[in-house]
């Protein structure tokens, strides 16, 4: 085709070269088009400044040839009679871009691996949109790999949560055989399943047993280590006859917790150390041979609920520890308790139910009620 001569105006030429502008922009934050662009005095002003009706006639006409040829989308308001074309609120959208970065000789900017990253993220990844813009932020590069063959490979990581891996493992079976992509990646992992930690741990769980003198009746998990390192030293009987464990980098999947692969156990030396008390709890934990009753105790927030829930893939009748709770749900309902605000847990994400009778019908109701928390060291 023959180029026109208007096609090259000045005035022609520097409204193509503003959308071109727009599209680099747009490009360059990892969208993948534009929103159009409204026509008015500021983005074409040689029509809405004509002196002349038939000035402004023969630059819409102009227009409306771009958008025979198919390079813009011309859309106005709905005609009215009297009105011309560009007094309806016009805006252009690009419909051809190869053909208006040959005319404005802008041709495509290379792009950068960051863009490549965002473009791929914004048009493969496969999880909610408002999550999209953090991860697009946290770049995944690996030599001979194109960011949507890793991107891609990113959606198979929910197929992976219930399996006991570490993060280690995660990496060399997503990404080829190479084992630390994800180092020091836990955030992007959490933000793809849209979780608050990351569910893989860098090393297996280290579990501290405190077992008291004598035998054992059941197994009380503790969230926070101070708490449990006041328990195993309580003289009040409060914890007589329990097996106290704290779980040492339990990130929100227990599944690995009874595989001798994904726990270390390590007993504390001020209970006891019998060989047949610690045989007991480690044939219990990993065999699952014996059945005990079993309690998790942990702050009255929604990360401790969730942390019970999850402890149910694993222990199904677990339960919410009462003696522990229920003073905790006392000072909540007296309005003890401090706001997500006040206790920076603003980022904790409400759930509706553990599992747990106890927990579901009082403490997850207080919770929602009060939108308060009580922190388990109170």
């Amino acid at each position: 085709m023959t180029a026109p001569h208007w096609l090259r105006q000045p005035e022609i030429l520097k409204l193509l070269n503003l959308l071109i502008d727009k599209l680099d922009k747009s490009q360059l934050q990892g969208k993948t088009s534009i929103n159009s662009l409204k026509l008015d005095k500021r983005t074409f002003p040689a029509l809405f400044n004509a002196a002349f009706e038939a000035d402004k006639e023969n630059y819409w006409s102009q227009l409306q040839q771009l958008q025979t040829w198919g390079w813009l989308n011309i859309k106005t308001d709905k005609v009215q009679a009297g009105k011309a074309g560009y007094e309806l609120n016009p805006r252009l959208l690009i419909a051809d871009e190869a053909a208006l970065r040959q005319v404005t000789a802008r041709p495509e900017p290379i792009k950068s691996a960051q863009q490549l990253w965002r473009e791929a993220i914004f048009e493969f990844l496969t999880i909610d949109e408002t999550l999209r813009e953090s991860i697009a932020n946290q770049k995944l590069e690996i030599t001979g790999k194109t960011a949507v063959e890793i991107v891609e490979r990113l959606n198979l990581l929910p197929t992976l949560v219930d399996e006991p891996l570490l993060l280690r493992e995660v990496s060399a079976r997503l990404f080829w055989g190479h084992s630390k992509v994800l180092d020091n990646r836990q955030a992007l992992i959490a933000a793809i399943l849209d979780v608050e930690e990351c569910p893989f741990p860098e090393a297996p769980i280290q579990l501290q047993v405190f077992l008291p003198e004598g035998d054992f009746t059941g197994v009380l998990y503790i969230e926070n280590l101070v708490c449990f390192e006041q328990a195993t030293r309580d003289v009040s009987g409060r914890f007589a006859g329990l097996a106290l464990v704290f779980a040492s980098g339990f990130k929100g999947s227990a599944k690995r917790l009874r595989l001798k692969t994904g726990a270390s156990v390590y007993f504390a030396g001020h209970g006891s150390l019998s060989i047949q008390s610690s045989q007991r709890f480690l044939s219990w934990l990993f065999d699952a041979n014996e059945t005990l009753p079993c309690w998790f105790w942990g702050d009255l927030d929604y990360s401790g609920m969730q942390i019970l829930k999850s402890l149910r893939h694993s222990f199904k009748d677990i339960e919410a520890w009462q003696p522990g709770y229920q003073p905790m749900l006392e000072a909540l309902l007296a309005g003890h308790g401090h706001t997500p605000e006040e206790a920076g847990k603003v980022n904790q994400k409400p759930i509706n139910n553990t599992g747990s009778t106890y927990a579901d019908r009082e403490l997850l109701i207080a919770i929602k009620k009060h939108r308060k928390f009580v922190d388990q060291e109170r």
